[in-house]
């Protein structure tokens, strides 16, 4: 292992301490949102105009290979920019453009998640008045310790197949939701349906839907099970990671909004209308109050896979944003609304066809994520024992190789 600081490693550039007007199109404005257990979630982040990308990137303007991260509030967080997007730095972040004769970029960002690293940042993070924050002035000196530039990418090129793999999860999920969709819209050409309102199905029996729990903190406690809050809603997934619970002595009062496979979900308040299915083998979870959540409890009146596709569409969206923008508060839709939506539902014989090829897709959708889950928790392993020469690169590739 080399002795080295940061500053050797390259160049550091933050971006401007101001936010532009924020639009629907356009090149994206990197927030430190956008960042998500060391992946860059584009769909997290904003828009500026053409303008607006010429002033913020006058110091600096992102290119693939460089090391993002957030440098206020959400530290630790950090991820590769990717090829082919145009791009600005938002407030609270930064980039470090690695030396390529020094350090690999992927290598890079392995390095700064890992675990020794993180306890880094935690030593030197700054705990003034406002928000908890590292001084970019002073992290060029950092003293760190990495290893030869070939083992650096020899411990990429292991991680990164994990990674890879991930990655091509991801885009089979991607394209199996777009199927399903498209699926179910030519679906609703063949016949429109019957409009019916939430409120009504649930009325009947058919359908059962509420909000999330209010906990109290006298409430919470571990073992327990985890608050799902609305930014855990996210591209068609559940991803839970608050680190909140509710003692599982609290069962009783949770009742029906503890979730169960196959409920779909919907965030209530912020960005409303993100939707998602539980899938078969997530962690029981609770809602919290900026979820709704739907459960279908007679599969003969209405199917399950066809309304998870509804929940998906145009419609819904049409129909919540007439709905969301009541107050001048935070968009949200209250309980009293979300029973007024209509769904259309068609003849029994359009609702099977339709709802097992959206069943079948959705198993497709589960399934890779939930091989992706396995295969992140591989890596996260891995990856302090790799970064501390505890285990070789030699000991693990074949095994890597098994399971990608």
């Amino acid at each position: 292992m080399k002795r080295t600081t940061i500053g050797a490693l390259g160049r550091l550039f933050d971006g401007p301490h101001a936010t532009p007007t924020r639009r629907s199109d356009g090149p994206y404005f990197l927030n430190i949102a956008s960042l998500k257990s060391g992946r860059l979630d584009l769909s997290e982040s904003d828009h500026v105009s053409e303008e607006d990308f010429v002033r913020w990137t006058r110091r600096v303007t992102p290119r693939a290979g460089d090391l993002l991260f957030s440098y206020e509030t959400r530290l630790g967080e950090a991820a590769l920019m990717p090829e082919g997007v145009t791009a600005c730095l938002g407030r609270r972040m930064a980039l470090l453009r690695p030396d390529r004769s020094v350090v690999d970029p992927r290598f890079l960002l392995y390095f700064y998640l890992s675990p020794s690293f993180q306890r880094a940042i935690a030593t030197n993070t700054i705990h003034g008045a406002t928000v908890p924050r590292i001084g970019l002035s002073t992290m060029p000196a950092w003293e760190i310790a990495i290893p030869s530039l070939s083992k650096q990418k020899a411990i990429a090129d292991v991680l990164g197949a994990l990674d890879d793999k991930i990655a091509a999860n991801d885009q089979v999920a991607v394209t199996a939701l777009s199927l399903a969709d498209a699926l179910f819209a030519a679906s609703l050409q063949r016949d429109a349906g019957t409009p019916i309102t939430i409120g009504e199905l649930a009325d009947r029996g058919v359908l059962a839907q509420g909000d999330g729990y209010r906990t109290k903190q006298a409430e919470h406690g571990q073992p327990g099970f985890r608050i799902l809050r609305a930014g855990d809603i996210r591209d068609g997934r559940v991803v839970p990671e608050g680190t909140d619970f509710v003692s599982e002595s609290y069962a009783r009062q949770i009742g029906q909004k503890a979730s169960r496979p196959n409920d779909i979900v919907m965030t209530t308040k912020g960005s409303v209308g993100r939707v998602a299915v539980v899938p078969p083998d997530l962690e029981t979870v609770v809602y919290s109050p900026q979820i709704c959540y739907f459960r279908v409890l007679s599969e003969d009146a209405l199917d399950r896979g066809y309304l998870a596709a509804w929940f998906r569409s145009s419609d819904l969206q049409t129909q919540a944003s007439q709905l969301m923008f009541k107050s001048d508060m935070a968009p949200y839709i209250n309980l009293r609304d979300i029973r007024s939506l209509t769904v259309p539902v068609p003849s029994r014989t359009e609702q099977r066809k339709q709802g097992e090829l959206q069943r079948s897709l959705l198993d497709i959708i589960h399934a890779a994520h939930s091989e992706s889950r396995r295969l992140g928790r591989t890596r996260d392993e891995l990856l302090p024992l790799l970064m501390s020469g505890k285990i070789r690169v030699r000991e693990v590739e074949k095994i890597v190789e098994g399971v990608v």
